[in-house]
């Protein structure tokens, strides 16, 4: 049985490996360094620079092309992650009929949650594969600390995911598989405990520039470390913490800046922090949440609620606050969609899937500043980001109200961007006064975790489902 178990160990390692590599630039010098790709073992992938390297560029592709068992045409986290969860909260809907998401009827057999599921587990085997690789390489250590940072960011960033769609979550930070199959539900707190060693570690081992991604904000640094640390701690509601580590990033004024509303998600973006390379990968599936059809009508419209939440000026007719123009479109039958990404064709979009970006610093740095009675540098850091958008400053006072006035400009400045409404309804306590009035019968507590899928239970007996379900 023993023997067995190594076997499937050994040919688990082979072809995830494999994957690692595919769609990569990397596959050529593999192929140069004559190393087949089904030869692939920890042996010979981390005594070499190159298909180290090329390893760790794999992990980033395969975290954004796989799709996780769902719909073959997309890819989780340029897709589901995007959508799913816009449909859950307030942000867009389907205009033929409400979906699962939408009505709040989550069944633990959908595919596109278990996606989630699948794709982010796939991603953090990919980063302890790289973990324990690179800590018995004979590599540079300056080779070595950058590789391993970047897969502890990602662990990371895919737990922070998984901990906010499906609450507590196995912790799995080894490759034995006959461990991992059976493992049971962590506590969140205790996957956040990771979440926050992972980002600190990451922070400690990565370059300071974008020299190891040739100058493309794409690959993990300790900028993406601080500022993926600086949302962590607002969500566990370490604001001090969380102050600190945004600031951080602000104070980088060399590397960022608020660039115009119209250049925000193009690749030479100042404001963008860490992106993923839909380019370089092929698929530009960011696009799929914001594409038309033949008619002009968007496939996935966005709600009422949303276009409301752009502020108007009483004295004129138009709407004020230029992110309505720059980031929405009206079709032809009169349903609004985002259009913050724009390009469709593989391999010539000028577009990155930007994750990481200026402006959410400056509101994680207000509501750490707010929550903390810091009222005028938090509305000095919430005006930054609503004077780029042609707007007066906040006319809110008093703690109670700011939180609010945070909380719109979050909805407004970071829709349909990687999940921000949903989980911001939920770690904020108001995820019931929003969406309730709104999704009426439709709406329980309990809905704000997805349920564990059927088949991860299936297949893991020590797993339990959420409430609700």
């Amino acid at each position: 049985m023993k023997k067995k178990i190594q076997n499937i160990k050994n040919v688990a390692s082979t072809m995830l490996l494999a994957l690692l590599m595919i769609g990569l630039n990397g596959c050529e010098k593999l192929i140069e360094v004559g190393v087949p790709v089904n030869q692939l073992t920890s042996s010979n992938v981390y005594t070499d620079s190159v298909t180290a390297q090329a390893t760790v560029n794999g992990m980033y592709s395969v975290m954004y092309n796989t799709t996780g068992g769902g719909n073959v045409t997309a890819s989780t986290f340029g897709t589901f992650v995007i959508n799913c969860p816009a449909r859950s909260a307030d942000e867009s809907y389907f205009p033929d009929s409400p979906d699962d998401f939408e009505s709040n009827s989550l069944d633990p057999t959908n595919i596109n949650s278990n996606s989630i599921w699948v794709s982010s587990y796939l991603s953090v085997y990919h980063a302890n594969k790289i973990i324990e690789g690179m800590e018995n390489s004979d590599l540079s250590a300056t080779l070595k600390r950058q590789l391993i940072g970047e897969a502890k960011f990602i662990r990371a960033y895919c737990y922070y995911t998984l901990v906010n769609f499906f609450g507590d979550v196995p912790l799995v930070t080894k490759t034995d598989v006959q461990t991992n199959i059976s493992m049971p539900r962590t506590p969140s707190d205790q996957v956040y405990a990771l979440i926050i060693q992972d980002l600190k570690d990451a922070q400690s081992s990565l370059a300071r520039d974008y020299s190891w991604s040739a100058g493309l904000r794409t690959r993990a640094n300790y900028w993406s470390a601080t500022a993926m640390l600086a949302r962590v701690y607002l969500y566990q509601k370490e604001y001090a913490l969380a102050e600190t580590e945004s600031s951080k990033v602000i104070a980088n004024s060399t590397l960022f800046t608020m660039p115009t509303l119209s250049t925000t998600f193009l690749k030479a973006s100042t404001e963008t922090i860490w992106a993923f390379n839909t380019n370089q990968f092929g698929y530009p599936f960011i696009t799929r949440a914001f594409l038309t059809g033949s008619t002009g009508e968007p496939g996935q419209p966005v709600t009422a609620q949303l276009v409301a939440a752009f502020e108007r000026d009483l004295t004129r007719p138009e709407f004020e606050d230029d992110r309505f123009t720059a980031w929405l479109r009206r079709s032809p039958g009169g349903r609004y969609y985002s259009v913050k990404y724009q390009s469709s064709t593989a391999g010539a979009n000028t577009e990155f899937a930007v994750v990481l970006r200026l402006a959410e610093q400056y509101l994680i740095r207000a509501e750490a500043r707010i929550q903390q009675d810091k009222l005028t540098d938090g509305i000095s850091d919430l005006n930054v980001v609503r004077t780029r958008a042609g707007l007066r400053g906040t006319p809110s006072t008093g703690k109670a109200n700011l939180l609010l006035a945070v909380e719109h400009e979050r909805q407004v400045e970071l829709n349909m961007e990687f999940g921000h409404r949903w989980f911001d309804l939920k770690r904020t306590g108001r995820a019931t006064a929003v969406l309730g009035p709104i999704k009426g019968q439709n709406w329980q507590s309990t809905d704000q975790l997805y349920p564990i899928p059927t088949v991860q239970i299936t297949s893991n007996t020590n797993l339990t489902q959420n409430p609700g379900y």
